[in-house]
């Protein structure tokens, strides 16, 4: 799944001129934490949150005699380029929701503006949206039920897998197979029905092994 279909596209950004007070009233209008800085084109210039405008803010607060009315005056004399983060951590057209998860992990950020070839801002995709992506991609909205079997890390156990659950006329929604102990894989796969039961004990015969939750909880 690739970030573009996931990315919000009506973005609220900001020129580098706007102040700080303007930046923050966009944010609590439209619901974001951060927005984009753009050149008039639509360049990506930088990118300003909420915690820079309280991180800059702050600090003059704690002056003696710093009033609420100056603290607006700050803000509405102080540009956001002056406060924007200018090396912005960004995504492209090309690429996958796992880039996006990668990015946002290694770097920290909670969103990334999305350039075109061009450098310039066509969309924005947060934590959240990643995190609602998968959720969607996984099925778990969906009438299911979820296996984790252990298999041998070789090819063919994947199908021998599916073959056992299509014989139930019974069709796999999504897998997620990773790396498990002793040289095998865990395959988790979530299945369109809640009679798991006769599919489990149908594996488990067939010689797999079905992960147990409870055995992750003794010491």
């Amino acid at each position: 799944m690739f970030v573009a279909r996931r990315m919000k596209k009506n973005i609220v950004t900001a020129p580098p001129s706007a102040s700080l007070f303007e930046a923050q009233r966009r944010m609590q209008e439209h619901t974001v934490r951060q927005i984009p800085v753009v050149s008039e084109d639509g360049t990506l210039l930088g990118i300003v949150s909420d915690r820079d405008i309280r991180a800059t803010v702050l600090p003059a607060g704690l002056v003696p005699g710093f009033t609420a009315g100056e603290a607006e005056r700050f803000m509405k004399s102080t540009p956001v380029e002056q406060v924007m983060t200018r090396k912005v951590v960004t995504a492209t057209l090309t690429d996958t929701l796992e880039d996006a998860i990668v990015l946002l992990h290694d770097f920290r950020v909670n969103a990334l503006p999305v350039v075109d070839a061009a450098g310039k801002v066509a969309g924005i995709i947060t934590r959240t949206d990643v995190l609602e992506a998968f959720i969607d991609a996984l099925g778990v909205g969906e009438v299911s039920s979820r296996l984790e079997v252990v298999v041998p890390d070789r090819p063919g156990m994947l199908a021998q897998l599916a073959a056992i659950i299509a014989s139930f006329h019974v069709n796999i929604t999504s897998v997620v197979s990773i790396q498990h102990e002793g040289g095998k894989r865990a395959d988790f796969l979530r299945v369109a029905t809640l009679n798991v039961g006769p599919i489990r004990k149908a594996i488990e015969e067939a010689g797999f092994e079905i992960l147990d939750p409870s055995k992750f909880l003794l010491p």
